[in-house]
């Protein structure tokens, strides 16, 4: 009985056949004409270079993972991370210059003016690009604080311009006055907490 062995050994790969020196086309041109030697490297066939398959991978996953991720969260908000000093001094000259225009300029509308509104705050984004003032109604009443919010509104280009000019900027800043809701919202439990300590410490004494 004949026994049949299997080899081991690694099979060569396939030679791949050799690519004509010169394309037809640039043939056809080298027996039209007279080509300087030298110059027969322009009219020889390239070689493709074939990367590895998992090369190809790597870089295809790359690419993709370059223009899918995000630089930043979706729910990211520049104003809401540490102010920088630039964005310190930045927002401390805005201060200054809301300041001079309450004391200095003629307010278009009685709403606007310090009496009826509180300068919480101000922000200003990353970029030194955009500022946001924060204010608060000084009323308690439902329709004075309307009031107030639509005459900020109203009145945004024109009191932009004039913090601008009194804060003397070179570059351009987009000014938006933003209601500071939640600092009320923080002050109201504050003083609730105060009041409860102090009803406790009264009762404690009787």
């Amino acid at each position: 009985m004949a026994v049949r062995f299997m080899s081991t050994a690694a099979t060569k790969p396939k030679k791949q056949p050799k690519l004509p020196r010169y394309s037809p086309q640039n043939q056809q041109i080298l027996d039209d004409m007279m080509i300087p030697g030298p110059a027969l490297r322009f009219f020889k066939t390239k070689k493709e270079k074939k990367r590895p398959d998992g090369d190809n991978l790597a870089t295809s996953t790359s690419i993709e993972q370059l223009y899918t991720t995000p630089a930043r969260l979706v729910n990211y908000n520049e104003f809401d991370s540490a102010p920088n000093i630039p964005q310190q001094r930045l927002a401390e000259r805005l201060q200054r210059a809301i300041s001079t225009m309450y004391s200095t300029e003629v307010m278009p509308s009685q709403w606007v003016t310090p009496g009826h509104v509180n300068i919480r705050g101000v922000k200003v984004s990353r970029n030194l690009r955009k500022c946001r003032v924060l204010y608060e109604p000084s009323s308690t009443l439902k329709k004075e604080r309307g009031n107030v919010h639509r005459a900020l509104q109203d009145y945004t280009p024109l009191l932009s311009s004039m913090i601008r000019n009194h804060a003397q900027l070179k570059r351009p800043l987009s000014l938006k006055f933003i209601s500071d809701s939640q600092a009320k919202e923080m002050e109201d439990v504050f003083e609730k907490l105060m009041a409860m300590e102090k009803e406790e410490e009264e009762g404690l004494l009787k």
